[in-house]
């Protein structure tokens, strides 16, 4: 009775504290969202991939917009890859209702003629603010990698000792963080 009581207080918790994942149709952030969205328009300085650059997050309307630009150009894959962003995809809320806050975003995200070299088709933003400091940690699937992972087994009184094997899949991501 204990365990059902303590199962139901968490779920209610975490249902009042819990965040809500709003998927993104067209493209543009629902008004219900925009006037706490736009609080983090703005140039962000820091680097991708460890090279030095600027994101720029704008709106044309409730339609957010987020570019890149460094010394070689706009293309942050920095390979020649002509690799754009595309619409918002998701936006991750946190907070009561009364005062939503955008923990993070998803972008679609083309390649470009790299398709082959990055797998990832989204650009994850998380938001961050401390002490008046904006910060966007940005990220996108490189590769998934697989491994075979395996463990010995002891065995016991009726089994030998034997190895169990799987195969497991890492994902590889190239990361930035920029500041404003």
């Amino acid at each position: 009775m204990k365990l059902a009581k303590l199962l139901i207080a968490g779920l209610a918790l975490a249902a009042v504290a819990g965040c809500k994942t709003v998927d993104i149709k067209d493209g543009k952030v629902p008004n219900a969202y925009l006037s706490k969205a736009k609080k983090y328009e703005g140039a962000y300085e820091g680097q991708f991939n460890g090279v030095p650059g600027q994101m720029i997050l704008s709106f044309n309307g409730n339609k957010p917009v987020l570019s890149y630009r460094n010394n070689m150009g706009t293309d942050i894959l920095n390979n020649n890859c002509a690799s754009r962003f595309g619409d918002l995809k998701k936006v991750y809320i946190t907070g009561k209702k009364s005062n939503p806050q955008v923990d993070a975003v998803e972008f679609a995200f083309d390649s470009g003629r790299c398709s082959l070299m990055v797998q990832g088709r989204q650009m994850n933003v998380d938001f961050k603010e401390k002490n008046g400091v904006t910060k966007l940690k940005v990220s996108i699937l490189r590769e998934m990698r697989q491994r075979r992972d395996c463990r010995w087994y002891p065995g016991d009184g009726h089994r030998p000792p034997y190895e169990y094997c799987e195969w497991v899949q890492d994902p590889i991501y190239l990361h930035g963080s920029f500041t404003r």
